[in-house]
């Protein structure tokens, strides 16, 4: 009966559209979509996430190796997260069918990455799957494109104004190249990101590196120092719970971001001047240590180019 009811109301449309002049049947028809209502969004489709050059990294050291537990492509794609039982709490199957849970919550020490206080259940981007350290430029550029709505965000606990713990979406985040570390003799290719798309109280934000001094050259431009580098930022708007688009376009000197179609443009000589080479990442990295904080968001479709 619902088939054909819709046969009906679609039959009449067309009649109706037929019956218009040429110019107007050409405006209706771009604005009428007969789509089956029942077929879900087309961007509501768990396929359209291909795993083959993502691993995730989880908050938790399950192996006691004083590092956080982490699951590559060739277990995670073709839907092969599905079966992994640790991954159970922290990366998994919505049960509306939609899309893929994130969660993330403080699990103390062994559960975070060297460099950071804070633990993640995060994508991180491998252009090589077999080698990390081997990534993209600002010259060749990249571009992500992420549907994604935050589930859950716990009350802040600690001190400012926040009344949601923060977290992280999305990140380009930098690597020093193999090169540049034998030549400077470093141990780690540890760097600053150059992009962070935070959550706070609804709002999305984003952060972007930037040089305290336009005028440094030279090595210093390798340090992932607070003293070299800082944060200017721009605050896209209330998001809330609700499902956004996130577009990320990176190139030579410029950084494109646009959320639910608002886009900011970051150019500047700091991005000119970023020898970094960069990888992408998505999901939730907490901005707490608190052992109550934590957050669960959704993600519906991820791609990256390049």
């Amino acid at each position: 009966m619902k088939n054909y009811l819709f046969f009906l109301v679609s039959l009449s449309l067309i009649f109706f559209s037929l019956g218009s002049c040429q110019e107007d049947e050409a405006e209706e028809v771009e604005r009428i979509q007969l789509v089956d209502p029942n077929e879900g969004d087309p961007s509501d489709d768990l396929g359209q996430i291909n795993f083959t050059n993502w691993k995730v990294t989880l908050p938790v050291d399950t192996n006691n190796d004083s590092k956080p537990d982490e699951y590559f492509p060739s277990q995670l794609k073709d839907g092969g997260y599905r079966s992994l039982e640790p991954l159970q709490g922290w990366m998994y199957d919505d049960s509306d069918a939609d899309g893929i849970l994130f969660h993330v919550t403080y699990s103390g020490a062994g559960a975070t990455t060297t460099n950071s206080p804070y633990p993640r259940t995060e994508l991180r981007e491998l252009i090589n799957t077999s080698n990390s350290r081997d990534n993209w430029n600002l010259a060749s550029g990249g571009e992500m494109r992420l549907r994604m709505k935050v589930v859950h965000a716990t009350d802040n606990y600690g001190t400012g104004s926040l009344n949601k713990d923060r977290f992280i979406i999305a990140q380009i985040h930098g690597i020093v190249p193999p090169a540049e570390m034998s030549r400077l003799g470093l141990s780690s290719d540890s760097a600053p990101p150059l992009l962070k798309m935070q959550w706070r109280d609804g709002y999305l934000y984003a952060y972007k590196k930037t040089l305290r001094d336009e005028n440094t050259t030279g090595d210093d431009l390798y340090s992932r120092s607070n003293t070299i580098w800082t944060d200017i930022s721009h605050n896209f708007g209330y998001v809330g719970y609700e499902p956004f688009d996130l577009e990320i376009k990176a190139s030579a000197g410029r950084l494109d971001v646009e959320v639910n179609g608002n886009t900011h443009v970051f150019q500047d000589v700091s991005l000119a001047k970023w020898k970094f080479d960069s990888y992408f990442k998505a999901g939730v990295y907490m901005q707490s240590t608190d052992e109550r904080s934590a957050a669960t968001v959704k993600l519906y479709a991820l791609e990256v180019t390049h």
